[in-house]
């Protein structure tokens, strides 16, 4: 074979692979001079370009090969990657949908301030040390929900409430016994009987004043207490559902409808800094407590009627049900139990009873967590779900659809669980008109509660 035409032979079979086609020998391509006379040579060569042939061939498969094995890999790891993203996305959003609180009622002993003869009754006995538990536990399982808030639910300051805003009890029975980080949050809180046997104004004030912090160096400020009755609306972090809860004062609503309770607290023995001629004055002024409970109910069912929350629940001290020490309260069954049932209340909840409990009436849950420091009785009623006198508090988890109430002991052990679904369909706001008469119901219960209650 001539140079010229081996040359163009090799150049022909070149472009040929690379252009992806069979490079088989032909008597005649690329021969323009002479033919070729040389077979050996000729199948020397041919033996030689199959050979390169079959090895870029392997070579191929392999790289194809490898190829699809690297793609299967990458496919695998963005599965991966995307199935961890989604996870995360909905425990993120299981979160933001969750509002999460504990509540704690008759809480109010310190070191001190709950020693009793021994002749006391056994549940009244070791208050400061069941507290002390209690506040541990509750920690605890507000660090473990991501509680947003507690609800103190009443006789927060035992046995005769605070003398004043700066009352050393503010430190020894709150501040340096609920100092954990998971309850750096707002306490909202109402007035228990024990309050009003001191100076109930005082925690008002201590809230409006901010003291915890600018008294007591503990900040930021975390008592909530504008007034005697106030309400609150608190939404989920995704602003797809909220809770309002309404707080309500039951000792003026009970005292203003009976005098029975007037006369227990007279005979509960006067706080130090009253004396008899003010339960004197305290007893003419009859007449504007029972102007001061209907003030209230007024305000209590337009805040129920103007409600527009995804969940509705009531708080006040006394209970409108209970198997407890106490019992019923028959001026709340009287007066409120009507307006939780015609307005769609989901939950109502009380302290006052040293119990932890849950009762159901005409499709309001009731909820007794009065069990933070003393233990009482308990006998089951019709209404009774659950019941214990073992100190304790509770533990609730709402979103959108369901709530979760835990029962949880000063050991830390769950003794009850309850999930509730929701009832209410939002409605519509109250007209300005409404909110007007709201704003005016407001400011005339500040003036009347500074006039009547400033001497407790």
């Amino acid at each position: 074979m001539e140079p010229e035409v081996r040359a163009a032979d090799e150049r022909l079979r070149s472009w040929l692979r690379r252009a992806g086609r069979s490079a088989a020998p032909s008597k005649n391509y690329g021969a323009t001079k002479a033919p070729i006379d040389d077979d050996d040579d000729d199948a020397a060569h041919l033996a030689g370009m199959q050979q390169v042939e079959e090895e870029e061939t392997i070579a191929r498969r392999v790289a194809r090969r490898c190829r699809r094995v690297m793609c299967l890999l990458l496919s695998g790891v963005a599965i991966m990657l995307f199935i961890t993203m989604m996870a995360a996305g909905y425990v993120a959003i299981n979160d933001s949908d969750e509002i999460a609180f504990v509540t704690l009622g008759d809480w109010g002993c310190g070191p001190d301030n709950c020693r009793v003869p021994p002749t006391a009754p056994e549940g009244f006995h070791h208050g400061g040390s069941h507290q002390l538990s209690v506040a541990h536990k509750m920690a605890k399982a507000a660090e473990e929900i991501s509680s947003k808030f507690v609800l103190a639910l009443g006789d927060n300051f035992y046995w005769g409430g605070v003398n004043s805003d700066t009352d050393p009890l503010w430190k020894t029975v709150w501040l340096d016994r609920f100092s954990h980080e998971s309850l750096q949050t707002p306490w909202y809180a109402i007035l228990g009987n024990h309050d009003h046997y001191g100076n109930a104004e005082a925690q008002i004030d201590f809230s409006r004043k901010k003291l915890d912090c600018t008294h007591f160096k503990v900040c930021p400020s975390r008592w909530v207490l504008p007034r005697y009755w106030y309400s609150v609306v608190v939404p989920s972090d995704s602003k797809k559902f909220d809770v309002q809860f309404v707080f309500i004062d039951t000792v003026i609503l009970a005292e203003g409808a009976s005098m029975a309770l007037a006369e227990e607290k007279m005979k509960s023995g006067l706080p130090p800094h009253l004396k008899p001629e003010d339960i004197d004055k305290w007893k003419k002024w009859a007449g504007q407590r029972k102007a001061m409970a209907k003030l209230q109910l007024e305000w209590f069912e337009h805040a129920l009627n103007t409600s527009t929350a995804d969940w509705l629940i009531v708080a006040g001290h006394y209970p409108v049900f209970s198997g407890g020490e106490h019992g019923n309260t028959p001026e709340l069954q009287e007066q409120v139990l009507p307006l939780l049932k015609k307005y769609n209340v989901d939950a109502y909840l009380a302290g006052h009873d040293h119990t932890l409990q849950h009762l159901e009436d005409g499709g309001v849950h009731y909820f007794v967590s009065g069990s933070g420091a003393l233990n009482g009785e308990y006998h089951p009623l019709p209404q009774s779900l659950f019941g214990t006198t073992q100190n304790g508090f509770m533990a609730h988890r709402i979103k959108q659809d369901s709530m979760e109430v835990q029962m949880i002991n000063s050991q830390g052990e769950m003794v009850n669980k309850v999930v509730l679904r929701r009832k209410r369909n939002k409605g519509t706001q109250g007209s300005a008109l409404e909110n007007d008469l709201s704003a005016q119901v407001d400011s005339l219960g500040k003036r009347v509660e500074k006039k009547v209650f400033r001497i407790f």
